[in-house]
């Protein structure tokens, strides 16, 4: 056994610190809003961040069962590869009960057993990011050519769709509008509270899916930035910016243009709508104004910019969307 299979991986960010340093001007530091609302610069490794978020919980027969109700609403193709994941979990969980129940006690098994909670998620998501790298790079030199390669795309939109769920932004909205009106809902919600970990993974799953299979009808695009106004980014770097959400409150969307920001000058969308043409747009200030509102009514906590300037207009807008949410689960 290795030292690295012991090593429980600590830190998970929620939104992928490299991207974030794309707003960094050439280093890590980042100008960004704090919770108690002042401005800071400083290290993208300090923010986005939270000790062992993507670590594993038990999972009981009835968090199990949750899970299934919601993957059996998927193609069945996806569903197996949902189970699939899950067994390898409940594989992992079986371990440790077998372990506990020997009585016996090792220093090399206890570390062990820790970073087999830690680190699987944190690591699916990072081999997520590194197949994205590349993409990335090409649309941030405004080369959207690089995704008519169709693995490229694939792993392009398998990172996109987690880039929406693997939030604590988006779990935290979420959270925030299940409804519990009877013991069945509260039972439910608890039980997603509980397995969120694996449940975000599933959904980016779906809906990464969906955006690639959907790629043909969909407009994706690049928006191009040269005027005095950057683009601005967040703690939930997916937003949804079609003129049918509502930024005081949630409710379900009949459509989406899903608007990611790459860097301070370009963009990548996915639209429904017929707003921008497929390949690249040049925007005016009017719409990257429109944009970072749209990023800052949709975030929790932080909106990240290169620049204190770039980001205080928008701090009055940061959270909007879920100041008034109200009753009713809403996925995107």
């Amino acid at each position: 056994m290795s030292r690295k299979d012991l090593e429980a991986k600590k830190r998970h960010h929620h939104v992928w610190a490299k991207y974030l340093a794309r707003w960094g001007n050439g280093t890590k530091n980042v100008f960004y809003t704090t919770k108690t609302g002042k401005f800071a610069h400083d290290s993208v490794r300090a923010i986005v961040a939270d000790d062992y978020f993507y670590k594993t919980t038990a999972l009981s027969s009835k968090h199990v069962e949750v899970i299934k109700s919601f993957s059996l609403q998927s193609p069945d193709h996806l569903h197996q590869q949902h189970m699939s994941y899950l067994n390898d979990f409940l594989k992992m969980q079986q371990v440790e009960e077998i372990y506990r129940k020997s009585g016996f006690q090792n220093r090399e098994a206890e570390l062990r057993l820790h970073a087999m909670k830690c680190n699987p998620l944190e690591n699916l998501h990072a081999s997520h990011e590194e197949m994205a790298r590349p993409v990335l790079a090409a649309l941030a030199d405004e080369r959207l050519d690089v995704l008519r390669d169709k693995q490229r795309m694939i792993e392009f939109m398998a990172f996109f769709g987690h880039q929406i769920s693997r939030t604590k932004t988006f779990r935290d909205g979420v959270i925030k509008v299940l409804s519990r009106r009877n013991a069945m809902e509260i039972e439910v919600a608890d039980a997603m509270v509980h397995a969120w970990w694996f449940l975000s993974y599933m959904f980016g799953m779906n809906i990464g899916l969906s955006l690639y299979l959907d790629r043909h009808n969909a407009r994706h695009a690049l928006l191009v930035n040269d005027t005095n106004m950057p683009f601005i980014t967040s703690d939930q770097p997916v937003v949804n910016v079609h003129s049918c959400i509502s930024e005081t409150g949630f409710a379900a969307p009949t459509h989406a243009d899903f608007y990611y920001p790459i860097s301070p000058r370009v963009a990548y969308i996915i639209c429904d709508s017929e707003r921008f043409t497929e390949d690249k747009n040049e925007v005016d200030e009017a719409t990257v104004a429109e944009l970072n509102t749209k990023v800052a009514a949709q975030a929790m906590v932080h909106i990240i910019g290169d620049s204190e300037n770039a980001i205080r207009p928008f701090q009055k807008y940061i959270g909007r969307r879920y100041q008034k949410a109200s009753n009713g689960y809403v996925m995107v």
